[in-house]
């Protein structure tokens, strides 16, 4: 019986596929039918090897060095090894893609460069040669499924994006062990505190990451305020009154510095009559935002409810896992026109409260029209709805906010646009110009999915704080009936003082935009749309990068603010003072040319073996400047990380040596130990076990502290069996017997915390 092999990304997914296509009896690590087999990863079952296996280190000895570096393998000595607590189910997949019951082989791994890449890790290991074909579905609904097994791609047409997805992994991996070791080994200290190394880690879309922070931070430092002073003046008609504001009709955007300009003009114009000098009047249209693409939405969420990135993606990807919505990780805001026919299908299933009454209205101004809602679209279309009805009970708290954001900006475009009145008035007194400006909302549009809290939030290229300033002073006033030629009459005219404000601190969402354009934070979202593939990063790795920087004692997390802490601004400050070659790491236009160029391997545009050429050049030009500097000024170790205990005491100081005014940040004793298998929620550990932190929500995941055969879970093993399914070698359980032993603890049932024990190997 010859049947095929679907291998998917996690068991999650497996399931889904499964369900789709009725495939019950379980196996050991796989599912089956008469007609197929579905396995699964756990993610990335292999990993690149360390620098050590490609080292003759009875030579270059095994202490971190200069001396042993680069190790820049070639492009086919690269070598993967099985990850630890993946040995069973990697055996599992190599003995179906070998298993002459097998005829062919489908890649059901998420659409996109990395799951292409863990794919293409196991199927390189095994050598097989059966037919392959790609499932590339958006979502993981029954309909979306079959349709995509219905129209396979062919495993071939994927060789560009694996070759990116290896030249990722092979420059991250050249980039971070190289450089990593040799910042460390001329940086580096010893952590007495933590009793480990005081690690400089440098990483390809890290480091400049970290500079964009830094060089923020320097620009609030070296901000000096200016005072400038604004003139408003009260006009009074005989049709009423109106507000202005004084500006240079020769240069509009002139600001008052000197206080005696601005009371000349007071008394030049107080209680004197003038006129209008030119009313201009027209109505204007503001169409519904942009669907959301994950960046987009990591933005909304952090503003609206604090959300980290990482935590967005987490939500989503669940989101998604229950059939609620589409494919997350997409850098898209747009739909192709083929899913137009679909649209109603999608509309229809988020008819239920508290959305029923939008969605029959959304449903009689027919189909999304137009470019800012049919347009080209890269790997995967922007983030809806599916065409699955969602028990939004069954959803934790944070998934409903979440998809709540989504829907309703789904809602959203089949709405018409807001329309307004605008009405812009020049006012001249004394041959002094007043301007005002006047804003009336004449039909909501597609803000009536939105309550009038949210709707300063959804309006394009502003914030909120923003919005409600520009409203309050120019676009809010209720203007009486004006015309050009008008006589007014200037009843009080008065000075307000202000002052400029230094650049503002990112939060997640801010430094998300400025990932994605390269260091450069761009509001407007068509241009960001057409700026995509030169950013840092992507939009599934940059949560990551963000955590990893803040794991690292590179950066502090104030509520929502970033700021770095002295070990960042040090290792920044090395780099762009003493370092010319590696200021490569800290550009981030460069590291996004490198993401770009990356995605012109995918395309076929670009070489792997040319990308990888100019990867290598940069590491051994950076190598040699740490050598250079090595020999002029010795060993300069960096600040250290700062510690939970001189943060609670305020001790974190800024790189110049003073006590940072900045109130400083105590770190939480409840830590985040990896993701709840169950919900997608954090969990921590309490006094009785570690649990979900949704448990308000509902969730009762929970590994309790009982002792197993002798032995209480402790945070590192927990930690380990929820990233990688397994702890890592237990010694000293004792059996009923009295007998001592080894072994690895992994799950039985994942979803109900049940383990059970995997015997070492003798």
């Amino acid at each position: 019986m010859i049947r095929k092999l679907i291998i998917a990304e996690k068991p999650s997914q497996a399931r889904e596929y499964a369900a789709a296509l009725g495939v019950k009896k379980r196996g050991d690590g796989f599912l089956e039918n008469e007609s197929y087999v579905i396995t699964w990863c756990y993610g990335h079952l292999l990993e690149l090897e360390r620098p050590e296996a490609y080292m003759d280190l009875d030579r270059v000895g095994k202490r971190w060095s200069l001396k042993r570096l680069p190790v820049l393998p070639k492009l086919r000595d690269f070598r993967r090894v099985v990850k630890s607590g993946a040995e069973k189910q990697f055996k599992v997949i190599q003995q179906w893609l070998k298993s002459s019951d097998i005829g062919e082989v489908i890649c059901g791994t998420d659409a996109d460069r990395e799951g292409q890449l863990l794919f293409q890790e196991v199927w390189d290991a095994s050598k097989c040669n059966k037919p392959l074909s790609r499932l590339w579905i958006s979502s993981l609904t029954n309909a979306a499924i079959l349709e995509g097994l219905k129209s396979l791609r062919p495993g071939e047409s994927m060789a560009g994006l694996a070759a990116a997805g290896n030249g990722r992994a092979y420059a991250d991996w050249d980039f971070g062990m190289n450089l990593t070791e040799g910042f460390s080994s001329l940086f580096g200290s010893f952590d007495a505190e933590r009793k480990k190394p005081n690690v400089i880690s440098i990483g390809r879309v890290q480091t400049p990451t970290l500079a964009l922070i830094v060089e923020r931070e320097w620009e609030i430092e070296q901000f000096v305020t200016q005072r400038f002073f604004e003139v408003k003046a009260e006009f009074t008609t005989l049709q009423g009154g109106y507000p202005g504001k004084w500006f240079d009709l020769r240069d509009d955007s002139k600001r008052i510095t000197d206080p005696q300009v601005a009371e000349t003009i007071v008394a030049k114009t107080q209680g004197k009559q003038g006129e209008i000098l030119r009313i201009e009047q027209k109505d204007v249209q503001e169409p519904a935002p942009l669907l959301f693409d994950l960046t987009s939405l990591s933005i909304a969420a952090s503003k609206k409810y604090g959300y980290s990135a990482e935590k967005v993606l987490q939500l989503a990807q669940s989101l998604y896992e229950k059939k609620a919505i589409t494919y997350p990780r997409t850098d898209c805001a747009y739909l192709s026109t083929d899913i137009l026919p679909k649209l109603p299908d999608h509309l229809r299933a988020t008819r239920q409260e508290p959305y029923t009454n939008l969605v029959d209205e959304a449903a009689q101004f027919g189909l999304p029209k137009g470019k800012r809602v049919i347009n080209t679209i890269t790997a995967h279309h922007a983030i809806i709805p599916t065409t699955e009805k969602v028990a939004l009970d069954r959803l934790n708290r944070d998934e409903q906010n979440l998809y709540d954001l989504i829907l309703r900006r789904f809602l959203a475009v089949w709405f018409p646009p807001a329309q307004y009145h605008q009405t812009d008035v020049v006012t001249m007194v004394e041959d002094e110009a007043f301007r005002t400006k006047g804003k009336v909302l004449l039909s909501l549009g597609w803000k009536k999915v939105y309550g009038s809290s949210e709707l300063n939030e959804e309006s394009e290229g502003k914030s909120k704080k923003k919005l409600k300033q520009d409203q309050t002073e120019d676009e809010s006033v209720a203007l009486p009936p004006l015309s050009k030629g008008e006589d007014v009459k200037a009843k009080r005219v008065f000075i307000e003082e202000k002052s400029t404000k230094p650049p503002k601190r990112f939060t997640q969402g801010d430094l998300l935009k400025a990932m994605e354009g390269a260091g450069k934070q761009i509001d407007d979202e068509i241009l960001r749309q057409q700026l995509k593939g030169k950013g840092l990063g992507t939009v599934a790795t940059r949560p990551a990068i963000i955590e990893s920087l803040i794991d690292r004692g590179y950066i502090l997390q104030d509520h929502k603010i970033l700021r770095p802490t002295e070990k960042g601004v040090e290792l920044i400050k090395v780099i762009k003072e003493k370092l010319p070659q590696a200021q490569l790491l800290i550009s981030a236009e460069m590291t996004g040319q490198m993401e770009f160029d990356l995605s012109k391997v995918e395309r076929g545009e670009l070489t792997i073996e040319h990308y990888m050429t100019e990867v290598e050049e940069a590491i051994v030009r950076i190598l040699q400047e740490l050598r250079s500097f090595e020999q002029r000024h010795g060993k300069t170790p960096l600040a250290l990380a700062p510690s939970s205990k001189n943060l609670k005491k305020g001790k974190e100081v800024k790189e110049s040596g003073k006590k940072d005014k900045t109130k400083p940040v105590e770190e939480s004793p409840v830590k985040r130990l990896g993701n709840c298998p169950k919900c997608g929620g954090e969990i921590i550990e309490g006094q009785k076990g570690f649990g979900c932190s949704n448990w308000r929500e509902g969730c009762r995941f929970v590994l309790w502290k009982t002792p197993i055969c002798g032995k209480v879970l402790t945070v590192n093993q927990v930690k380990s069996l929820l990233k990688k399914g397994r702890t890592p070698l237990i010694k000293g359980f004792k059996s009923k017997s009295g007998k001592t032993f080894a072994a690895y603890l992994i799950w039985e049932d994942q979803l109900e915390a049940k383990l059970k024990f995997e015997i070492e190997n003798s």
